[in-house]
């Protein structure tokens, strides 16, 4: 009985911290983590530019591009989206070798994660994994636009709605400014946005989920 009361006040323990993080914290990670999760993007984008490679803002980040937020203060990551594989005439075709990709994101002091079932990098920082510490992820699109079929970019993952989106949506990309950069968005952003989120999509939102996530891995009180 003494233990089962101690597991009882445990967890009504749990579930008060969680309400009132929810409700007064609003699910936020620390400053400190948002800033390194921004500098960490700074340097990928870098990275990104110095390759050649053209990516967007993609998920929440494009959200915050299109409500005029830098962050989200619960979100976990930076979300950018890269068509891959490359065409066979880009600078870096080579990295269409998969092998190849990941090795310059480690010679470039990036700790690289790889999902290849969803088609998703987790770049984070050297010798920190991404579940616990600031991270990008960036989501791998392919292009289908052969045999007389509508052209789309393709990325088949259980977290989008929107998987198969119309090439004319997303090219030509428009340049913007977004976390003190200048870097280029969808052409269509909005229907983009619709389409994954709703007709809410402008209204910013955090869940319960977003943090549980949050509580559990540490990023309320993250201090590295």
């Amino acid at each position: 009985k003494f233990f089962k009361a101690i597991k009882e006040i445990l967890i009504l323990s749990i579930l008060f911290i969680l309400e009132v993080y929810y409700h007064y914290g609003q699910c936020a990670v620390t400053a400190k983590y948002s800033k390194k999760n921004i500098k960490l993007t700074h340097r990928i984008m870098d990275m990104l530019d110095a390759l050649s490679i053209v990516y967007w803002p993609d998920c929440q980040s494009l959200l915050n591009f299109l409500r005029n937020e830098t962050y989200n203060i619960w979100d976990q990551d930076v979300d950018l989206s890269i068509e891959w594989p490359f065409e066979s005439n880009h600078i870096h075709s080579e990295l269409n070798n998969i092998k190849l990709f990941i090795k310059t994101f480690q010679k470039n002091d990036f700790n690289v994660e790889y999902y290849p079932d969803r088609k998703l990098f987790s770049l984070s920082s050297v010798n920190e994994k991404s579940d616990r510490h600031p991270h990008v992820d960036i989501w791998l699109w392919k292009r289908y636009d052969k045999n007389g079929v509508i052209p789309v970019l393709q990325l088949l993952d259980f977290s989008l709605k929107y998987q198969s989106r119309l090439i004319s949506d997303i090219y030509p990309l428009k340049s913007v400014t977004w976390l003190g950069r200048n870097v280029k968005i969808p052409r269509q952003s909005h229907k983009i946005a619709y389409k994954e989120y709703g007709a809410s999509y402008m209204k910013p939102l955090f869940i319960r989920d977003n943090c549980l996530h949050n509580l559990i891995d540490g990023r309320w009180f993250y201090n590295t």
